[in-house]
This record gives structure tokens, C-alpha cells and sequence, in this order.
């Protein structure tokens, strides 16, 4: 079984912020979908690659640049953030571990379901809003 680490302002496993589509897809595989760049609502939603049946999601400038990472539980791999398993641990244990390098923003609008930590503009999302496991956990480039 693979292990995607999740080094916040660096990768998920062997895929990093700022890395070219072309290296993602060297690394991958064609993806299992695409979504391509589009405006809707009024909102531009920027190009998308999902791998591993849609569970591992890459987000892409215009320049085809990563600039965001997230990662659903699936049976091909474990992901981990210092050394704790995201997607099974008791969710307590992951913010212990993420609070330790940086705070989370209890103010953020959708707290306690989406936790962000701008600090390492790193998220954790679980549809439980208190002690359900976290689902996803997604990294960005730094916004400052």
C-alpha cells in the first residue's frame, strides 16, 4: 500500500505545489476525469485532474502549475500527516498534531465541518461537524 505524506506548502506524496500538469500526469497516468477551465455562477473554476477513481484531486493555474492538492480516503494508499493516518485516526488526534505547528482558525465560516489553517493554507473537511472522521485533507500555495 502506498503513503501519500502530507507536507503542508509541498506535496501530497510524490506530487508538489507548483509541479507542471505534464509531471503530475508522467507520475499518475492520464486521470480518471478532467474538468477543464470554466466560468459558472460567475465563478471561474480553474482546471482539474482526479485520480484514483476521483479521490485524489489536482488543481491547476493557468500556467498548468499545482496549486492545490486534496486527497479523499481510498483502498489504494494511506495518507498521513505527521505519521497519523487522516482518514482513521480519531479526527482529535489529527488536529493535536496539526495545532502543534500551526493554529486552526475557529472563526473560519464553516468550522468545525471544513478546518483551515491559513498559516500553512492547509484544509480538513468531514460532513460530521464534531467528532466525525476527517474526509479530505487538501493543501495550497501559500495566498500572502
Amino acid at each position: 500500500m502506498q503513503e501519500f505524506k502530507v507536507i503542508p506548502h509541498q506535496s501530497i506524496g510524490p506530487i508538489h505545489l507548483g509541479m507542471l500538469r505534464d509531471n503530475v500526469r508522467q507520475i499518475f497516468g492520464y486521470p480518471n476525469s478532467v474538468e477543464q477551465a470554466h466560468v459558472k455562477w460567475g465563478i471561474h473554476w480553474p482546471d482539474r485532474d482526479f485520480f484514483f477513481r476521483n479521490a485524489f484531486q489536482v488543481t491547476y493555474n493557468s500556467e498548468f502549475e499545482v496549486t492545490h492538492i486534496e486527497v479523499a480516503s481510498e483502498p489504494d494508499y494511506v495518507v498521513t500527516f505527521a505519521g497519523i493516518n487522516v482518514h482513521t485516526a480519531n479526527p482529535r488526534e489529527v488536529i493535536a498534531a496539526l495545532e502543534k505547528l500551526a493554529p486552526v482558525d475557529n472563526e473560519f465560516r464553516e468550522y468545525p465541518v471544513n478546518l483551515w489553517s491559513p498559516d500553512l493554507d492547509l484544509n480538513l473537511f468531514r460532513s460530521q461537524t464534531n467528532d466525525g472522521n476527517f474526509e479530505t485533507i487538501g493543501i495550497s500555495i501559500p495566498t500572502s
